[in-house]
């Protein structure tokens, strides 16, 4: 599909979706979006009991520095902004403020993952969570970090996909990348980056980082590292 006059903000509120664009696929999770300017094609597939919300924006409108395809993190205050301007949008409901001069600013100021990720609640799988988001470098396998949290791979897993939404893989991987960003905004190497984040391999990582941002770890840094 492609929307020549309209620039879209595809919400993941629940579950996950799929998006691909010029041959590169790329998930994106419950509580992010992915903003992509009009005129470029996209296919999307949203996975089973998943919720995601389109959001138009006119071109006519809107000025915005966002050119490229950008996955931003939905947090309790871009959320509330976001049900606003699509109730607008159904209704004819009308705000004193622009709601949607207001959404551009917050993505443009955060078009990254900024916002903690989904805690499981089961003593076990958080303690393996704690772990990672310590040390997001942790190299151990799943069933290594289970045995530490004296509990089964098993119940780890499940513990995961239900409290979480996502696998102990998934979640790791935004982990290991929402920790790389910061290092990247920080001016940090990719290389050093890498290593940071558990890749021994910068290659492997530049894909991975590619693939959840949409964009390589250097420009990702060239275009929002701190000034």
């Amino acid at each position: 599909m492609r929307e020549d006059a309209m620039h879209v903000l595809l919400w993941q509120v629940r579950g996950a979706m799929d998006v691909t664009i010029a041959g590169h696929s790329r998930r994106v999770d419950a509580g992010h979006g992915l903003w992509i300017p009009a005129g470029i094609p996209h296919d999307i597939v949203v996975h089973a009991d998943s919720v995601m919300t389109p959001l138009f924006f006119e071109v006519a409108g809107t000025a915005t520095t966002l050119r490229q395809p950008t996955t931003v993190a939905v947090d309790r205050e871009l959320r509330t902004v976001l049900l606003a301007y699509n109730a607008s949008w159904q209704t004819a409901i009308q705000h004193s403020v622009d709601l949607g001069r207001q959404i551009l600013a917050l993505i443009e100021e955060r078009p990254v993952l900024q916002v903690a990720l989904p805690m499981p609640e089961s003593r076990p799988a958080q303690l393996v969570a704690e772990t990672l988001r310590f040390n997001p470098g942790d190299t151990r396998s799943v069933e290594e970090l289970a045995e530490s949290a004296h509990t089964s791979t098993r119940s780890i897993e499940r513990a995961f996909r239900a409290e979480t939404g996502m696998t102990l893989r998934q979640w790791r991987i935004r982990n290991r990348m929402e920790n790389a960003a910061i290092l990247l905004r920080a001016h940090a190497g990719v290389d050093a980056v890498s290593s940071r984040v558990g890749y021994t391999n910068v290659n492997a990582f530049r894909r991975v980082f590619h693939g959840h941002f949409g964009m390589s770890p250097t420009v990702y840094a060239q275009r929002y590292a701190a000034r």
